[in-house]
């Protein structure tokens, strides 16, 4: 009988340990290639820093958020981000315009190198919106780039780009499609922004 008393009670102790969490999925930021390769050669003989994004504090979190009926705000409980959106977005501008070849260098904030220009960001929005009945969903990405004089610390040119694309699910794969879509176009928008400002 104790034995029996025994293995009810480790049953009972096994049982409370085993209360499963459903998985997280982690998501990133994957950009189809871009055919960015620029004409210009106002600004091949410029070197250009870009700045480390402004943003709001939920850009820089792994939480992946979403807005219903435009002003509720929710997170995403079995999702996130693998690296935060303003490191992601920081990197894919870096990345875009150093393939565009725009300028003689291109580089990050943490360079300690001296450099022409300055490329300010700061992301308006980012984030995948839901209709009021819950039936349709899209993504939409903004941001504003600033070229700045390194040395006179004067605004040589400035433009917000925003693109806005329907999400192929209701679900926050659908909702990262998308948005992978969207900073697409408006890295694209961006090395046209500046291919006119360098010509």
């Amino acid at each position: 009988m104790q034995r029996l008393y025994i293995l009810l009670g480790f049953l009972f102790l096994l049982s409370g340990c085993s209360t499963t969490k459903p998985p997280v999925t982690e998501y990133k930021i994957v950009l189809k290639a871009l055919d960015l390769k620029s004409d210009s050669v106002g600004c091949r003989g410029k070197s250009l820093k870009i700045s480390k994004a402004f943003s709001s504090s939920s850009l820089m979190s792994l939480q992946m958020k979403y807005v219903e009926d435009k002003h509720k705000i929710y997170e995403y409980s079995q999702a996130q981000w693998i690296d935060t959106p303003n490191q992601e977005i920081s990197s894919q501008v870096v990345r875009s315009i150093r393939d565009s070849e725009l300028f003689k260098s291109t580089q990050n904030v943490k360079s300690r190198s001296r450099s022409d220009l300055v490329l300010e960001i700061s992301i308006e929005d980012f984030m995948q919106y839901y209709s009021k009945n819950l039936d349709s969903s899209y993504s939409s990405v903004a941001i504003n780039f600033s070229l700045i004089d390194a040395r006179t610390s004067e605004v040589v040119a400035t433009k917000t780009i925003e693109s806005n694309v329907d999400a192929s699910s209701l679900d926050a794969a659908g909702g990262v499609r998308a948005l992978d879509i969207a900073l697409s176009g408006v890295l694209s928008q961006n090395i046209e922004f500046l291919n006119e400002v360098c010509k």
